[in-house]
């Protein structure tokens, strides 16, 4: 009997009913990424989000929507704004209820493609519970990313729907259409999303009986659209061209391809190495150039080779590449290794290592084993989000990975100023300095440090007077 048509009681971890495994689901998010919440507004929240006036609405905000800039990644901002005003732990909030609805279409995706209650479950919570996540859902910041992969998600899921056996054509052009429309959104938070056309040709590609004709005719709508919101964006959006110049003025396109050949591997790594996460990683050297390019190479023959025995693992190896392709390829990057960009890089692995735990699940004995697995996943994923929860440990974690960073020394000094800790706060903007004495930042922040410190400094006490003789 095939593992999908098992009754429910006879499947090892597999809530009885949908509604049910929903709710696990959920229950899931909450217990693994809750501490998140204690959080509040840091570094590129400042500039993004509370200094923004945008972010109030008013006429800053139509002037941003004017710019065409992530339009949607804005009124979310302004929701926010009007239901908590700037208390960050709202804004944390709708971040973790972003994922938690993330979550459940990655379920809704897998059942459809898997086939398999389990599979489909555990994919789903293996998504929730990666660690890297962090990055995403316990940083304000990190909404833009959330935010598309949502709407990824979502038009791929319209996109199935679509092409299911025995939709007539009507409902299937709303279907089409509803896709395109999640597509666009998902732009519109972000403009990474136009690689949908990529991902989707990768998706219909592994599909049992899949041929060249009918991917060119299920990819075709969404490829149109997306060019033509390339074009649109390049045309309109100023921001988008500043961001493009500011990429050219850090390193030329096959300089860029070089270091991302070297970074990119240890940025996939981070999937299985969590403790080596952290919000400023070193960059690689030049020597990690021809590794790097091997591990990638090794990535796409191991994929090809698998292409027919288990299309699954085909999916779970090419779908990293081909998401954070456009921008790790001929864009240079402020940061090589990341670990926001990896959130909607792990919907494919996900789904891949969900349909292979379901099979090593259902041997005898072992259900205990995987509630453990899922146990500490979520425990590490509440220390991440924790870790964030608290700058000045998020940065003094960042000195600890990164200490050659003035970055990293620069922002752990900021945070433990506003924790009240100024004698750290000094030796931390010491060492800032002493890597980059020139950034006028750094100098600021230290004079500030320094005023600060003598303000708090007991005044001398004068010398008692002597009676006369």
């Amino acid at each position: 009997m095939p593992a999908a048509r098992l009754p429910a009681s006879r499947i090892p971890l597999l809530p009885a009913t949908e509604p049910m495994a929903a709710v696990a689901l959920l229950a899931l998010c909450l217990a693994a990424w809750a501490a998140g919440l204690a959080g509040g507004f840091q570094y590129d929240d400042l500039p993004n989000i509370v200094l923004d006036p945008a972010t109030a609405g008013g006429e800053a905000l139509r002037e941003r929507l004017a710019n065409g800039f992530r339009p949607l990644l804005r009124l979310s901002y302004v929701a926010d704004h009007a239901l908590w005003g700037f208390d960050g732990t709202g804004f944390l909030a709708t971040n973790l209820a972003l994922h938690a609805a993330t979550v459940l279409a990655v379920w809704r995706l897998a059942l459809g493609r898997l086939a398999d209650p389990l599979a489909a479950f555990l994919a789903a919570a293996l998504f929730a519970l990666q660690p890297a996540h962090a990055a995403v859902v316990s940083f304000a910041s990190g909404r833009s990313t959330g935010l598309m992969t949502l709407g990824l998600l979502l038009a791929l899921l319209a996109h199935d729907h679509a092409w299911r056996e025995g939709l007539v054509r009507a409902r299937r052009a709303v279907f089409e259409a509803l896709s395109l429309v999640a597509f666009a959104l998902a732009v519109s938070a972000k403009e990474v999303a136009l690689v949908y056309p990529l991902l989707l040709t990768l998706w219909e590609a592994i599909r049992p009986g899949s041929t060249a004709g009918r991917i060119a005719r299920r990819v075709a709508w969404p490829a149109f659209a997306a060019l033509a919101g390339a074009a649109l964006l390049w045309a309109f959006g100023s921001r988008l061209r500043e961001l493009a110049g500011y990429s050219l003025a850090l390193a030329d396109p096959l300089e860029a391809l070089a270091r991302h050949a070297a970074a990119l591997p240890l940025s996939l790594a981070l999937w299985l190495r969590p403790w080596a996460l952290s919000v400023e990683h070193p960059a690689p050297s030049a020597n990690a150039v021809l590794p790097g390019a091997l591990a990638l190479a090794g990535l796409l023959l191991a994929a090809l080779a698998l292409r027919r025995r288990w299309p699954l693992a085909t999916l779970g190896l090419l779908w990293p590449l081909a998401m954070l392709a456009p921008t790790h390829t001929l864009i240079a990057r402020l940061d090589w290794v990341v670990e926001k960009p990896l959130y909607p890089a792990w919907i494919g692995p996900a789904l891949a290592l969900g349909a292979l735990l379901a099979t090593w699940l259902r041997r005898p004995g072992r259900a205990v084993p995987g509630l453990v697995l899922l146990a500490a996943l979520a425990a590490t994923c509440a220390w991440r989000a924790a870790t964030w929860a608290d700058p000045a440990a998020l940065w003094r974690e960042a000195t600890e990975r990164a200490p050659l960073s003035a970055r990293a020394w620069h922002n752990r000094a900021l945070a433990e100023s506003a924790a009240g800790r100024d004698a750290d706060a000094r030796r931390s903007i010491d060492m800032a300095l002493a890597l980059d004495a020139d950034a006028p930042r750094t100098q600021a922040l230290a004079l500030a440090i320094s005023l600060a410190a003598d303000d708090e400094a007991p005044s001398p006490s004068l010398p008692s007077r002597s009676p006369p003789p």
